[in-house]
């Protein structure tokens, strides 16, 4: 409940490797995978809702400092996949223009519409509530971790083309995190 009672959407600074890691691994590991689903597809148990267990949802991690953690969050390895720097840079100004900040990390997520297509109808909807479902889950994981989060409102389509990532995936908004601030306007 304290974590509930504590979260709030605020602006940070960038946070470490290790704090990236471990709101990864809280927000999205893998704790179980049985084949033979709903859908004869791999039904997963991860801290997120998913429908059908299906998860659905990637995530490009996108840090405004140092790139070398940028890439797609593959929680099966717990490990980063390269993607290309031009999207940092598209990452970067959409920040500047929507939040006029220049630290923390962005957490793009992309969602598997083919895949929830295959399996429900009007799976439309179902995207946002998976978006909706993984965004705060990050952003509660955050607050217990001691960090800052703030969710995006945009979808990111274009910052998913720059990066390389699989043209399936659409962009399904974004969470911003961050180290907590020293002092109130503070990264």
């Amino acid at each position: 409940m304290e974590i509930l009672q504590g979260r709030r959407s605020l602006i940070g600074g960038d946070i470490t490797v290790e704090d990236l890691s471990s709101l990864l691994w809280h927000s999205t590991s893998l704790r179980e995978r049985q084949t033979g689903g709903r859908f004869g597809l791999p039904w997963e148990s991860r801290p997120a809702p998913s429908v059908g267990g299906l998860h659905a949802m990637r995530v490009v991690v996108m840090p405004l400092g140092d790139p070398s953690t940028a890439g797609e969050y593959v929680p099966d390895v717990h490990g980063i996949a390269p993607i290309d720097a031009e999207a940092l840079e598209i990452n970067r100004a959409s920040l500047a223009e929507m939040l006029d900040c220049g630290t923390g990390t962005t957490l793009q997520l992309a969602c598997d519409v083919d895949l929830l297509e295959a399996c429900y109808s009007n799976a439309g909807s179902l995207l946002w509530r998976e978006a909706g479902a993984l965004s705060a889950t990050i952003c509660q994981v955050a607050t217990g971790l001691g960090l800052t989060s703030v969710m995006l409102g945009r979808t990111g389509d274009g910052i998913l083309r720059a990066a390389g990532i699989d043209r399936r995936l659409v962009g399904a908004g974004a969470v911003q995190v961050g180290s907590f601030p020293t002092r109130l306007g503070e990264p």
